[in-house]
């Protein structure tokens, strides 16, 4: 339901500590990342 909420809103990434449940999410257009490397991606951690 998570991945489906987010497609549907059209979201860039999913942000969970378990990627290994968003194996192959790419196809859908959307990234699995975890906390610390979407806060890297936005300049929140150094």
């Amino acid at each position: 339901m998570v991945l489906e909420l987010a497609v549907k809103a059209r979201c860039d990434s999913v942000v969970t500590y378990n990627t290994r449940d968003f194996v192959g999410v790419e196809r859908f257009g959307v990234s699995a990342v975890t906390p610390a490397k979407f806060l890297e991606s936005i300049g929140a951690l150094s």
